[in-house]
Order: C-alpha cells, then sequence, then structure tokens
C-alpha cells in the first residue's frame, strides 16, 4: 500500500464518515452523477390522403361519380383543367355528322372529369372539390335559362306558323341580317343579252335562289311557295319568286352549293354576281336602290319579305 492510500483511509476512519461522503467532499474528486431515464415522446404517424393537385389517383369516392360541367362545358371546362384534347369537341361540330363525335367525347370528359380535376387541383378536401365541381353545373343552368329566355318567342312563333293563315311579320325581327349593296360594276357591265339582265330593270323586288335539282331542292322549294301562297295578298304586287333550278347529270346527290359558270357578254354581269352569292342562302333584291338581305334559311324567307314590304316601300 502507497503512502497516499494510507493517508486516504485513515483520514475516513479517523472521522468516521461514509465512503461517499468522504469521496464527495474530498477536494480534486468528482462528483456522483445520478442518471435518470426521461419520458419518450410518442410520434403519431398519420396516412395524408389528400393527394389533390398532385396528378394521383383521386379517392374513390370522387373518382367513381361523373362529372357533369366536364359533360356540359367539355372544352370551355377543358381550358380550364388543362385537357387539351376536349377542344375536339367544337371542332367535330363543324364537319357532318360530326355532333356525334362531340357527344362521345362529353361523355368521355364527364366520366373522367373528376379524375382529372382532382389531379391539376389541390383542394383542400373532398368537400371543396365537390363543392368546385357543383359551380359548372350551377354556371350551365344560368346560361340554358339566358339561351331559353332569347329564343323561346321565336320557337314558339315557329310552332304556330303552320297553323295559321299567314305569317307573322314579326318573325323577322331575330331573322334579319344586314341589308348589303350589290357592287356597281355587276349592273354596269351586265348585256341585255345576258342571263337574269331583267333583274336591273325589274319593278318587284326578287327573292332568288340557286340550287341542283334534287329532292332537297325541291322540298325546299315547295315549301317556301307554300309560305308565299299565304301571305299573296301582302306579297304579290311587290314581291317574285325566282328559284333558279339547274338540273344535274346526277339526280340523286345532295349538294350544299352549285358551282357554274356566267353567261356575260363582258368579264362580270348581273348573272356572275348571283352564282357566286345565292348558292347558299336566299338573295331577297331590291332592283331599284341596287340593296339586297341574304337570309340563311327557308324558314326566314317569306318573314323577311314581310319585314321588307314595309322598310323598302
Amino acid at each position: 500500500m502507497t503512502e497516499s492510500e494510507d493517508n486516504v483511509k485513515h483520514l475516513g476512519h479517523q472521522d468516521n464518515l461514509p465512503e461517499s461522503d468522504f469521496l464527495i467532499d474530498m477536494p480534486g474528486k468528482q462528483d456522483k452523477v445520478t442518471i435518470e431515464s426521461m419520458p419518450r415522446k410518442k410520434v403519431r404517424i398519420e396516412k395524408y390522403d389528400n393527394n389533390s393537385g398532385m396528378g394521383e389517383q383521386a379517392p374513390y369516392s370522387i373518382s367513381k361519380k361523373f362529372n357533369w360541367g366536364a359533360f356540359l362545358f367539355n372544352w370551355i371546362w377543358g381550358i380550364k383543367y388543362k385537357k387539351w384534347a376536349l377542344l375536339a369537341v367544337p371542332i367535330a361540330a363543324v364537319f357532318p355528322y360530326g355532333i356525334i363525335i362531340s357527344v362521345i367525347i362529353s361523355l368521355w370528359a364527364g366520366a373522367h372529369g373528376n379524375q382529372w380535376a382532382w389531379e391539376e387541383i389541390e383542394y383542400a378536401n373532398e368537400e371543396d372539390f365537390h363543392k368546385a365541381q357543383q359551380y359548372w353545373v350551377k354556371a350551365w343552368g344560368v346560361f340554358a335559362s339566358c339561351v331559353t329566355l332569347i329564343f323561346s318567342p321565336l320557337l314558339v312563333q315557329y310552332i304556330k306558323q303552320p297553323e295559321e293563315s299567314e305569317i307573322s311579320i314579326q318573325d323577322h325581327q331575330l331573322l334579319s341580317s344586314l341589308e348589303l349593296s350589290i357592287p356597281r360594276e355587276y349592273f354596269e357591265q351586265t348585256d341585255n343579252s345576258d342571263n337574269h339582265a331583267s333583274f336591273i330593270n325589274s319593278n318587284k323586288h326578287i327573292i332568288y335562289w340557286l340550287r341542283p335539282d334534287n329532292e332537297n331542292s325541291t322540298r325546299n322549294r315547295e315549301f317556301i311557295e307554300s309560305r308565299y301562297a299565304k301571305s299573296k295578298d301582302k306579297l304579290k304586287d311587290k314581291f317574285i319568286l325566282y328559284p333558279d333550278i339547274k338540273g344535274l347529270k346526277d339526280q340523286t346527290a345532295r349538294f350544299k352549293s352549285l358551282e357554274l359558270e356566267a353567261k356575260c357578254k363582258n368579264e362580270v354581269c348581273i348573272d356572275t354576281w348571283l352564282y357566286k352569292k345565292c348558292n347558299r342562302g336566299y338573295c331577297i333584291i331590291n332592283p331599284k336602290t341596287k340593296k339586297y338581305y341574304k337570309v340563311r334559311t327557308k324558314e326566314g324567307v317569306i318573314p323577311k319579305a314581310l319585314y321588307l314590304r314595309d322598310k323598302w316601300y
């Protein structure tokens, strides 16, 4: 035993102190350290189920439902949610029978609209999502109501027309177009030997249209003639009907337009203008003022003439 150890032992017995207390009070010695265990904090990890705006799969409660906003507003809705394929809806509607394709695309948009909307935009929760989509349906209701209010008077008049002995003059209000001028050169260069040269000096207004000779043009001519007969007392002294029906080799052909070579002594004449402007729609011509109106549908021809009877005289 060394001298230092003997001194420590001697002092401990001398003061009758416990060894632990002795160690604490001894200079140069380290205090005892008590280590107590701390309570562990528990962390709960919850599954985050609002993945809207992240391009991920929507909850089944959303994806299973039909999106009426996407169906009704189709391409407009598609712009909002960046579904550019829906722009094909208005493009397809321009072509014959394209409306069928437009309806199919709209149904496709309605079936997948909820999933697309959920992928594109972040929503607070499902309730917020459904509320946003309901706005589209409400907007369609407002739009449809406005269209109905605007066009219902015309629809009522159209339904009542077959039952009336005479056609109401008020029909022209929504069918009227701008009064246009026939370019002067067509009148000035027309020779007396040219086809339709009599139009220039006619003392009556002329209801003219150019069509190929087929079943469709025959039905349209008969429709206009029957409506003209009902209002003949008002129109016969001021208007004449001039359907220019051209024969075709293929009598079963259906055309929207008819291209013909005008019979003119000079480069242009009234025949040139008639073939160019009146092979789609119907022209109502005022030879005195060299003015005309273009009517697009057969239903609007006689109502327009009744209106012009008072306007031009």
